[in-house]
């Protein structure tokens, strides 16, 4: 081994905890990175798989009623290369152990398994018999949320006939990966029951003798898909078809992607910030180190070492700190990845979800990580090499102190010696203690940051489900009714009150772009939803205009008084130019808002509602819901209890693993940059401290000098945490939100009050452990040593 191994392995050695503690910001950022990327590969394969084995469609559509020979006259549509038509109808179902009626979709299984899209792989029990039509196979996380099990007979309510049967399989669809529930976007597996039966059965069911009502299609690669989209709304208008959307669109598979872009999000955002502050604090240490062995390099130069060969140890201990980091990252990153893969089998139901290690990822980042730890030296680097040995062997020429601001301020003795000494090298090395500052406020600005998810959730529920929607129950028509309808349903078990509501989907386009929405017609007087603006204050409606969510108008461009395309897609699919009145604060997504009769207008027809809100007193529910289970019109439920509550136990469950993630990962900075900065204090005064201890100080007032220069600078860092804490929830905001749910950048005092705690205690630690060695000083071999 040569000399100059020897020499870094001593170094290592001597700053085994300094190079511990910023190698353990340096494995986090890696792991952040691997932790990310492997479970967004996780993600990924999982889904192509499960894609490429059901062949999930490219197209989707429905219409009221088509002949099952509609299929022949797809299949020639230009990029088309499979066509696959079935029926599928929805109602209420009664399953035992749930109060609340389930939403039954049931779909008919295809003639031909070997050319069907969408197909379902099959996870317990057998499919149904073809020549038994009173057997079916369920979705596997309804049975799970539900607890149904083989065997079960159950009967829904379709299009007001009962379909009873027996339940002999379980299944997953690639539809149905993850099923969102009608009045949020998280899930309700207990009553988002998902059924396929033979098609007799299903035909039967639903009245559909000869006919289909629901198409998908696989588009060739390279095909246009709008074409195909305008070429299918075309065909199926005669049908009563509603507008067709692509897979982007389809609700599973669009959460499904939303997730994946956020895995990309916090793989680019969060690791330059650990790699920064440890480059940082690798350029603190070793210019300590240069300065320290300034003789040892003159003397390695004196012997005929050349210059690069005197600095490349030091640029050698910084890239083993760099490797250490990446080794440690990329071992911690992939059993975090595989901790957020279990917590998604939760949500995302494929055959087969594992963790998947991505090597780029790592490798990736170690570079990186490596990379910055060497750039973080460069600078002590160059002054090592640049050192002439006559120079670097003459002792440094004492500083010139001069008389600081304290010192003036405080001439009277108003404050401390030791309060003075601290104050004083604070003043003297400004750039030291500008780069502790910065590296902790930058811990304390990811606790902030992060922590306001809690507050910005509470905001949704409270601005979406307690403020803008005011009912406690909703049902849903099979289709659209007279609005003397509503009569009928305010005499069911507990109705207190009832209001019609008219909800159709919709195309809105303007300057180019287009998305679509759905439309939801008010009355103007409506008390249990109703449009706010940013100050929560009740949205009035003004002649045909449309209120549309701030998400929509920025989405669109647009802006009050300009005039939007709207393509109706329920119906004959009417279309007409409206102007925006307002724009609503409207936190859960993508919605439009306009008078009911003006919407019907629109339509072209009476005086409908397609649903009702309602109030319902609470001990009156189970009543109420035997009650809807009974009428064939109603074929849908909400209940906005039960959806509140669902919401924040999910919530609440996904973002506490991601959050005690961020919290650990705050803290491990905190704890670095405190740590190395105390360490390197202790280091350069420790002939100082050690001088004092022998003039009269106590064990005590050294340990103050030492503690309260890193206490002061961890005060000092707060105000700047806080502040880019609340830049980075906004950053947060714009990078997390969704199109199904817009965030809010508010961060509360309880928020605040954890990141203090946390932030303090990770500071406190990092002091206890370099001050403690005040008490182990051995005097007089302090004394004897330069360092």
């Amino acid at each position: 081994m040569k000399a100059l191994d020897r020499k870094l392995l001593r170094d290592l050695w001597r700053l085994k905890w300094q190079v511990m503690a910023i190698a353990l910001l340096v494995g986090c950022g890696v792991a952040v990175a691997v932790m990310s990327l492997s479970a967004q590969r996780a993600l990924t394969g999982a889904q192509d798989a499960f894609y490429a084995d059901s062949r999930f469609a490219d197209v989707f559509a429905q219409a009221k009623r088509m002949p099952a020979s509609v299929t022949r006259d797809l299949s020639r549509l230009d990029g088309v290369t499979a066509v696959d038509a079935r029926i599928l109808e929805s109602g209420l179902m009664d399953v035992p152990g749930l109060s609340r009626p389930a939403i039954a979709r049931v779909i008919s299984l295809p003639d031909d398994e070997r050319r069907a899209l969408n197909r379902i792989t099959l996870t317990q029990g057998r499919m149904p018999d073809p020549n038994r039509p009173d057997e079916a196979v369920a979705l596997k996380t309804f049975m799970e949320a539900a607890r149904v099990r083989l065997g079960d007979r159950l009967t829904a309510v379709i299009d007001g006939r009962a379909f009873t049967f027996t339940i002999v399989g379980a299944a997953l669809s690639p539809e149905y990966v993850y099923v969102p529930a009608p009045e949020s976007f998280m899930p309700d597996d207990a009553h988002q029951a998902v059924f396929w039966a033979p098609r007799p059965a299903v035909e039967r069911a639903a009245g559909m003798n000869g006919a289909v009502n629901a198409v998908a299609l696989r588009v060739a690669p390279g095909a246009s898909v709008p074409a195909v989209l305008a070429d299918l709304d075309r065909m199926l208008a005669a049908y009563g078809g509603r507008a067709a959307y692509a897979r982007e669109d389809q609700a599973s598979h669009a959460f499904l992607a939303a997730e994946l872009k956020e895995l990309s999000t916090s793989a680019s955002i969060l690791p330059p910030i650990f790699l920064v502050i440890a480059a940082a604090l690798v350029h603190l240490t070793v210019s300590r180190l240069v300065e320290a062995e300034r003789e040892q390099i003159g003397l390695l130069k004196a012997f005929g070492y050349r210059d690069r060969e005197a600095a490349v140890p030091y640029l050698r201990l910084a890239a083993v700190i760099g490797l250490t980091g990446a080794i440690a990252g990329g071992l911690s990153g992939g059993g975090l990845a595989a901790a957020i893969v279990d917590q998604y089998r939760e949500y995302f139901r494929f055959p087969l979800l594992e963790p998947r290690f991505h090597w780029g990822a790592f490798a990736g980042s170690a570079g990186l990580a490596i990379a910055a730890t060497m750039l973080g030296s460069l600078a002590a680097v160059r002054r090592a090499a640049g050192l002439s040995p006559a120079l670097a062997m003459q002792p440094l020429r004492p500083t010139a102190y001069r008389e600081g601001l304290l010192d003036r301020v405080a001439r009277d003795g108003s404050v401390d010696q030791a309060t003075r000494i601290i104050v004083r090298n604070l003043e003297r090395f400004p750039m030291r203690a500008t780069l502790a500052i910065l590296g902790l406020a930058s811990s304390l600005t990811l606790l902030v940051g992060t922590q306001f998810l809690f507050d910005s959730l509470d905001k949704v529920v409270d601005q979406a489900y307690y403020r803008t929607l005011r009912w406690s129950e909703s049902v849903g028509f099979a289709e659209a009714r007279s609005v003397a309808a509503l009569a009928s349903v305010q005499r069911l078990p507990g109705v207190f009150a009832a209001e019609p509501v008219r909800i159709v989907a919709a195309r809105l386009k303007a300057g180019g772009r287009e998305e679509m929405t759905r439309i939801v017609g008010l009355d103007p007087g409506a008390s249990f939803q109703r449009p706010l603006d940013g100050l929560d204050r009740p949205i009035p409606f003004k002649g045909r205009g449309l209120v549309i969510s701030e998400a929509l108008a920025a989405r669109l461009g647009l802006e009050p008084g300009d005039s939007v395309r709207v393509e109706v897609i329920d119906g004959s699919g009417p279309a007409a130019d409206l102007p925006v009145t307002a724009l609503a604060r409207d936190y859960s997504g993508f919605a439009a808002y306009m008078p009911r009769r003006e919407l019907n207008h629109l339509m072209g027809e009476g005086d409908l509602a397609s649903g009702a809100q309602l109030l319902v007193a609470p001990d009156a529910r189970p009543a109420f819901y035997r009650a809807i289970e009974g009428i064939p019109q109603i074929i849908g439920s909400s209940s906005r209890d039960d959806t509140v509550a669902n919401w924040r136990q999910a919530m609440a469950e996904a973002f506490r693993v991601m959050i005690s993630f961020y919290v650990s990962f705050a803290a491990a900075i905190a704890f670095g940059v405190a740590y190395n900065t105390s360490r390197i204090a202790l280091s350069e005064r420790a002939r100082d401290l050690a001088t004092l201890r022998v003039l009269g100080f106590g064990q005590g007032e050294c340990a103050y000098i030492l503690v309260g220069e890193l206490a002061i600078l961890a005060l000092a860092a707060i105000p700047l945490g806080m502040l880019g804490g609340q830049a980075l929830a906004h950053g947060l905001v714009a990078a997390y939100s969704r199109d199904e749910m817009r965030l809010h950048a508010v961060i509360g005092p309880r928020s605040y009050g954890i990141s203090l705690l946390a932030y303090l205690a990770a500071v406190s630690l990092a002091a206890v452990l370099v001050g403690r060695r005040i008490w182990g000083f051995d005097l007089v071999t302090v004394l004897k040593t330069r360092e």
